[in-house]
């Protein structure tokens, strides 16, 4: 991340999303989003991808469709963008972040984001947007390091600690 980057990310912060013609603020939209580890113990890695707009790093994430929950849509989002196969582990989200998505054609949206644990099943070779995105296993540390949004940061942390208390 530049430092263009850093300092745009701390301005987005305080930056809400672009008023409605009626002067009102548009509603929270709601997202999915999947934090898969692999390994055990302090090995543990965080899966990541690139977004598609800027090449940042990011956990898998994306709308929930009108036919779907949280967890389906976090295990489509985790197929669409990294290929991987997995289960919801039990228990609901591991937490929450609110972020303010950034769309020129339609406005910003501020989301809400529920972060599921996904248990990994089969990492595949192709997937839907393998040419749009690129995904890698980090150390839980590094991952947390390469992530933006402050709030995810703290989803993660807390995700690795149930994780290693399990």
């Amino acid at each position: 991340m530049t430092a263009f980057d850093r300092l745009k990310h701390l301005l987005d912060l305080f930056r809400l999303p672009d008023d409605e013609p009626n002067g009102l603020k548009r509603k929270t939209r709601r997202q999915s989003a999947a934090a898969v580890f692999r390994g055990s113990g302090e090995a543990r890695e965080l899966l990541l991808v690139t977004s598609r707009d800027t090449g940042r790093w990011i956990i898998p994430k994306g709308w929930i469709e009108e036919d779907e929950d949280g967890g389906q849509a976090a295990l489509r989002e985790t197929w669409e963008e990294a290929g991987l196969i997995g289960e919801v582990m039990p228990g609901g989200p591991v937490g929450h972040y609110r972020y303010v998505k950034q769309r020129t054609r339609r406005g910003d949206a501020l989301c809400d984001v529920d972060v599921y644990l996904l248990r990994l099943v089969e990492e595949k070779e192709q997937w839907p947007e393998k040419g749009q995105r690129r995904r890698k296993w980090f150390p839980v540390a590094t991952a947390i390091g390469l992530i933006g949004e402050d709030g995810l940061k703290d989803v993660i942390r807390d995700a690795f600690q149930l994780l290693r208390a399990a």
